[in-house]
């Protein structure tokens, strides 16, 4: 079995920002060479990595920076012999090395084994150094989008291209979690993802579809672990420049909304600059180290239909800076700062939005990391990681109007008059993370131990305004009415009114979360060919109100077990099999909804000003949690009712997964692979209203998502020439969510898709839903129907917005060196067969929410085609500098395929109203030393 020691230990990284080199050093004859030094080095490395072979011939190394490292053996009686070792990020790199007799220096050449066969998870690697001859955008939200499994290209709920959040696996774009350097940084508020990050600043991204392990939690979609570059020994850096534009010609056929038909309409103009510079190297050789990067850019778009006065205008700016100091040789501090300011005029507009109601939007944010690593043994490694970041987000109209209302025009689908609110936002992430990491050696077989614990606060306070007239005795912020007409109410004293709210203003309001986890993971090789990866993942919630009320408490346990088998036994055939449990936190927002008042806070009436009492009053009603501590608030006979509708205590919301595969490395560099994925999210929350005043927040049973796939994947890793990775995808997924708060298509309305929906809406309480029909009303009552109930599906459950049956993803690069040149022609090409959506219809009591008039998924999208193209020329002026030109071609063939559509019941409904991003072209020019 293994044991080692360690000569020389130097800085290991932190939890899931390195990998493992292991491998076997033998003879001719294919035995063992106990006793030989192993030695790693390399430009990440401060100094040397040591151990020693052990009685078989076996060694390892833990947690080795990511990156391109040279390996060397050494033992008496055998020449040096070298090579070199990809190492890739939470992966184990096998590398068996024969010592042959001879007096010459032994130097291999032969390609690395691309199988990591101790792991039972789908995680895909991608360099930065692959990503820079890629065609991708420059984030990391852009780059993941090139994945199996992914579905962000297409994004059916904004109407355009991915906004940075994509769903995964059929679980929505709230489903992810997203780490940087190893700790998570995703918005507190809307769980989609939080920092930036310059992107030359990245070194590596690694991304969990599918079996993560127990350390990496409150995520059902993916995990995307961003590790950034580090300084080094020797000083090095880049300096770009980035002009995009659209490069398309001619007109689409897009919906007018006031003749009610599609007309010719220029295609979206735009124009961006940006700049990005980079710095690394040492402060103190082989003790301080030091990373700084900037960004600035800069840009103004006209989107389809848009009046041309009125673009959106953004500016943003962000900076990063790393500094890594080896304390000794077995510790190490690292410190890093993270900021972005952004501000955008006519921001989220669209065809909808008249130039009077467009909105500015403003935010900056900062956050800080510091990381200790410590090995007080040769084979412990000690990690603990702090953060606190802080995110302010501001939007506003860009009139600066407190009183001239928003006016929707029900014929037209149009909106005019002002912007809706003054909103702004302020949230913050605070919290640590400590593992352990230890390598043991016992009869039963090797183990890779580790085991962590973790502790947040997650917090955010808004402050909604809401524009209108507004009324000083009751102390509305605004005031919206709607005469029997259409909208607005005329009269002074808005006695037209046929209904009417009242916005209160209640100031800020802050919510927290409260998240406390442990996890423990084992590694487990009985033998070479078997690993059992088993481990457990605990996370605790607590949960409070504005009012500092804790409003709910779950715990939510997730064991996760699987077997990798090295079926050839030369690390080149791969068999898995991966269950699990994954549970996301609620998050702050959450807690909204047990809020006795509300940001978005009103009184509703029927009738004209005159009258006086409300009919419903959202701040006196607010939704109930289902657990006993929020139902002992309320009287006993509406605490009994309540209790009958929740149905025992809010379980938190989970997914079962199971994911089965075979991969085979059938030519060196190249493997090819077969998974089968089948997973169910359950306990989905809901709200569901008893009678027409108490609602609660419960588990209704036949509310899920369900999501199989079978997918074949090809990869030919990255050598510095060719890479190439493709997949097919054959999925289903249909569920019972997002529901009412998912983004409308087309439009900017909707919330939190993992929070409460629809599913409930229609009147439980058969008198009171009598009493709305015998009053006039039947009209909300029929349409919160529509939508289903927790009776029956209605037509609720269906095909997610985010399914389509067939997805092909095709992605490569080639490089040719002539002499000091490095010609780059970089492909991406992604078929969709299209993604389900469904008609909308209006539900008056909702205002501008959108409610179902047809089934979930009743209808598909069409198929959709993208290629886009990369060419670069390198020009090596000498070992250190270079300099290089490069053009960027997005959907290249300019193709016209259809996103989205006018969804509300009216006669534009069936229309196109946006289309994909047309033909862009990125132009650059970077210096690199």
């Amino acid at each position: 079995m293994i044991t080692f020691l360690a000569l020389l230990a130097v800085p290991y990284v932190e939890a899931a920002q390195g990998g493992t080199v292991r491998g076997s050093v033998t003879d001719q004859d294919g035995l063992g060479i106990p006793g030989a030094n192993v030695i790693l080095t390399g430009p990440l490395i401060s100094g040397q990595l040591i151990t020693v072979s052990d009685d078989e011939g076996n060694y390892r190394f833990v947690d080795v920076p990511v990156g391109t490292h040279e390996l060397q053996v050494l033992k008496t009686g055998f020449p040096s012999t070298k090579r070199k070792v990809k190492v890739k990020l939470d992966e184990a790199a096998f590398v068996p090395i024969e010592l042959k007799v001879g007096a010459e220096e032994v130097i291999i050449e032969a390609p690395q084994a691309v199988l990591d066969t101790t792991r039972s998870s789908v995680s895909t690697e991608m360099s930065k150094e692959s990503l820079d001859n890629l065609p991708v955008g420059r984030s990391y939200q852009d780059a993941v989008n090139i994945l199996p499994g992914v579905s962000g290209r297409v994004d059916t709920s904004s109407g355009g291209p991915g906004d940075g959040n994509p769903s995964v696996r059929g679980e929505g774009q709230y489903g992810n979690n997203y780490l940087l350097d190893g700790i998570s940084t995703r918005d507190t508020a809307t769980k989609t993802f939080g920092s930036n990050v310059n992107f030359d600043a990245i070194e590596d991204i690694q991304v969990y579809t599918d079996g993560a392990p127990a350390e990496f939690g409150q995520a059902t979609g993916m995990t995307v672990n961003v590790v950034t570059k580090d300084g080094g020994d020797e000083h090095f850096g880049s300096a770009g420049y980035y002009f995009g534009m659209d490069a398309s010609a001619g007109k689409y056929l897009i919906a007018d909304l006031t003749t009610h038909e599609e007309v010719p309409t220029e295609k979206r103009d735009f124009m961006t600059h940006s700049l990005s510079l980079l710095a690394g190297g040492p402060v103190i050789k082989e003790k301080l180290w030091y990373l700084a990067s900037v960004d600035l850019g800069t840009g103004e778009t006209t989107y389809e239909g848009q009046d041309p006065d009125a673009p959106n205008l953004y500016q943003d700016g962000g900076g990063f800076a790393k500094f890594t100091w080896f304390v000794t040789p077995e510790a190490k501090i690292r410190y890093q700062f993270n900021g972005q300011i952004q501000h955008e005029d006519n921001y989220d507009t669209s065809s909808q939005f008249l130039p009077e109601t467009q909105e500015e939007y403003a935010s900056n944010d900062i956050g800080n990391q510091l990381q200790v690593t410590w090995l007080p043994a040769p084979t412990t490694v000690l990690d603990i990681k702090g953060i606190y970041s802080v995110a302010n987000l501001n939007v506003s109209p860009m009139s600066g109007d407190h009183v001239a209302a928003q006016v929707y025009d029900y014929d037209t689908g149009e909106y005019s008059g002002n912007a809706s609110a003054f909103d702004s936002n302020v949230r913050t992430r605070a919290g640590f993370t400590f593992s352990v990491t230890q390598l043991a050696s016992k009869a039963l077989g090797d183990h890779r131990i580790k085991a962590g614990v973790e502790a947040w606060q997650l917090a955010e306070s808004r402050t909604l305004d809401y524009t209108g007239p507004g009324n000083e005795e009751t102390g509305t912020g605004g005031m919206i009415g709607t005469s029997a007409e259409g909208y607005p109410c005329t009269a002074p004293d808005y006695d037209d009114c046929y209904t009417r709210q009242e916005f209160h203003e209640v100031g800020a309001l802050t919510h927290k979360s409260i998240v406390l986890s442990a996890y423990f993971q084992d590694d487990w090789q009985p033998v070479d060919f078997l690993t059992v990866n088993a481990g457990v993942r605990v996370d605790h919630e607590d949960l409070y109100t504005s009012q500092g009320t804790k409003i709910l408490e779950q715990w939510m346990p997730a064991p996760r077990l699987g077997i990798a088998w090295d079926a050839t036994r030369d690390s080149k055939t791969k068999v898995t099999l991966n269950a699990g449990q994954y549970y996301d936190v609620n998050g702050s927002a959450f807690a909204e909804w047990g809020d006795t008042r509300t940001s978005a806070g009103y009184d509703y009436y029927y009738g004209p000003y005159s009258q006086t009492e409300p009919y419903y009053s959202q701040g006196a009603y607010p939704l109930t949690f289902c657990n006993e501590q929020s139902l002992a608030t309320l009287p006993d006979d509406e605490a009994k009712a309540a209790g009958e509708a929740c149905n025992g205590e809010l379980r938190p919301y989970h997914m079962d997964k199971i994911v089965l595969g075979i991969e085979r490395e059938v030519f060196p560099t190249v493997a090819m692979g077969l998974k089968g994925i089948l997973s169910q999210t359950v306990d989905l929350p809901e709200d569901i209203n008893y009678d027409d005043y108490y609602w609660v927040i419960s588990n209704p049973e036949n509310k899920r998502r369900d999501y199989w796939a079978v997918e074949f994947t090809a990869e030919k890793e990255f050598d510095k020439h060719w890479q190439v990775l493709a997949s097919y995808t054959l999925s289903e997924a249909k569920g019972a969510m997002p529901g009412q708060f998912e983004t409308a298509s087309g439009g900017g309305f909707g919330g939190n898709g993992n929070e409460v929906g629809v599913y409930g809406d229609d009147i439980g309480n058969p008198d009171v839903r009598a009493d709305y029909f015998d009053a006039g009303y039947g009209e909300y009552v029929q349409g919160y129907a529509g939508l289903g109930s927790y009776s029956n599906d209605a037509g609720y459950y269906g095909y997610l917005p985010y399914h389509s049956w067939h997805s092909v993803k095709i992605n490569g690069s080639y490089t040719l060196t002539t002499g000091a040149w490095n010609h780059t022609i970089g492909l991406i090409y992604e078929f969709d067969s299209g993604h389900a959506w469904q008609k909308r219809s209006d539900v008056p009591n909702y205002q501008d929410y959108l409610g179902f008039s047809e089934g979930r998924g009743s209808r598909f999208m069409p198929a959709v085609n993208y290629l886009d193209a990369h060419f670069a020329e390198e020009f090596k002026i000498d070992e250190e500098h270079s300099a290089e030109l490069a053009i960027d071609v997005f959907n290249i063939l300019d193709l016209d395929g259809a996103v989205t559509y006018y969804e509300n019941d009216d006669e534009n409904f069936g229309l196109t109203l946006y289309r994909q991003e047309p033909r862009t072209l990125r132009a650059s020019v970077k210096v690199n030393y």
